[in-house]
């Protein structure tokens, strides 16, 4: 029994935020209906491919019944008010005219359905300048800062390794989501919610907005940690790198046990805080030729033993092969469609009395589009035919 069985939601959304927080719906027991277009989900195009499906795609939407519905036709549009209208949920992420003409957008949305809780994604916000300008996970990296502070301090800015923000901003939508849904069932009625990968990259800045808002201060490039702690940052060990993070004066004095080098944590260039950082450089060559001396794994367990703070620096295979991660439940096996099994992320949490149950591998396009109008709509046969004949239907 899922937290959100009986809930209906309509995925009608592109890419990555809306779908994974679809995703996030459907694994606690929504019903998920995905709205695609006919030529498919722009990120089914996507390389690499898993039996003929975009891995990306794969990644944010699972559990979900899919149909493929051409929105240009009024035959479609047709169709997918009747979903609505229905609907407990819905999430669409098309630019305001372009959500307009397909009929997505809220006020046409609302009058086939006052009840639903209709949630828009969008780049920049719904206000503003910015708010037909289409957003994209780097792009908004770039406009927020978050990619100024990436990076070494002597070279240019870098992307995020992943798709922070879209992947944020799909948690942040299935929150807000969830809000609405609360304030309807205790008698507010549905509404309207707008969640923007600007407004998730901005909270993603956190402490270096209010340093600005409040301070003046902008943050900079730090490369690996933070250049007002020392150390806080990765440090070569004799088989790979490690991060050490020492954020107070006891906390260096737990690393230098660790290290077995007592000296260090009395030696007048690094007692405190200000000192190291000051000293950085020698700092680091101090550590790096006692780290040099043994691998990465046995650092690891004996900053543990010290009480000090380390952790190792995986690579994506390395970690989901960390019985951390499995005794989490993190990595989810289903059986796809050509018999095989499949294996991806978990829910990022967990309740204990309604556990999230991830569901069903991805569909492929369209594939649930007959049994969705035949089964949901109580269409015929001859319906299903006269709307594929027209191009509304795929």
């Amino acid at each position: 029994m899922g937290a959100l069985d009986g809930i209906r939601v309509l995925d009608a959304s592109q890419v990555l935020a809306g779908p994974f927080s679809a995703q996030l719906m459907a694994d606690s027991g929504a019903d998920v209906i995905r709205v695609e277009s006919t030529e498919g989900d722009l990120c089914r195009g996507f390389p690499p491919e898993r039996g003929g499906q975009s891995t990306t795609f794969l990644t944010v939407n699972r559990g979900k019944r899919g149909i493929a519905l051409n929105l240009k036709t009024p035959e479609a549009r047709a169709v997918l008010h009747r979903l609505a209208s229905r609907a407990d949920i819905m999430i669409q992420s098309f630019l305001p005219a372009r959500a307009k003409g397909f009929g997505l957008d809220y006020e046409t949305i609302r009058a086939v359905n006052a009840g639903i809780v209709h949630v828009t994604i969008s780049g920049y916000g719904s206000e503003g300048p910015l708010k037909d300008k289409a957003g994209l996970d780097m792009m908004v990296s770039a406009f927020t800062g978050l990619m100024s502070m990436t990076g070494d301090p002597d070279r240019p800015p870098v992307r995020l390794g992943s798709p922070v923000i879209d992947m944020s901003t799909g948690m942040i939508a299935y929150g807000a989501a969830m809000t609405a849904l609360v304030a309807r069932m205790g008698g507010k009625g549905g509404q309207a919610v707008n969640v923007s990968l600007m407004e998730t990259a901005l909270n993603l800045l956190a402490f270096n907005a209010t340093n600005w808002l409040t301070e003046g201060q902008i943050g900079q490039r730090e490369g690996s940690g933070f250049l007002r702690l020392a150390p806080y940052e990765a440090l070569q060990c004799a088989d790979g790198h490690i991060l050490i993070g020492a954020a107070s004066d006891s906390a260096w004095r737990r690393v230098c046990a660790a290290l077995e080098a007592p000296g260090l944590a009395e030696e007048p260039r690094f007692r405190s805080n200000a000192d190291r950082v000051g000293n950085r450089p020698a700092m680091r060559a101090e550590i790096e030729a006692i780290l040099k001396k043994r691998p990465a794994a046995e650092w690891i367990a004996r900053f543990d033993a010290a009480g000090a703070v380390a952790a190792p620096i995986h690579t994506v295979d390395e970690v989901f092969a960390q019985e951390q991660v499995t005794a989490n439940r993190m990595i989810v096996e289903r059986r796809d469609r050509d018999g095989s099994t499949l294996r991806t992320v978990g829910t990022p949490f967990k309740l204990s009395g309604t556990p999230p149950e991830p569901g069903a591998a991805a569909p492929h396009l369209g594939e649930h589009t007959d049994a969705i109008l035949r089964d949901e709509l109580e269409m015929s046969a001859s319906e299903i035919a006269t709307l594929r004949e027209k191009g509304a239907i795929r």
